[in-house]
């Protein structure tokens, strides 16, 4: 029976990934995500408002 050892050989075409050096910057992405969710709650709060009125 034959053991698998992890060897540091590299196959070819392989890249491997390792951590990036810089930290992404996501404060971009916080406001756009709070402002699409901010968009989303106002609308339904309004429809709801539409269907309270309406009943």
């Amino acid at each position: 029976m034959e053991t698998q050892t992890n060897s540091p050989e590299k196959k070819k075409g392989h890249k491997q990934t390792g951590p990036q050096t810089e930290p992404e910057n996501l404060q971009g992405t916080f406001a756009a995500v709070l402002i699409v969710g901010g968009i989303i709650l106002l609308s339904w709060f309004g429809v709801f408002g539409l269907f309270l009125e309406r009943a």
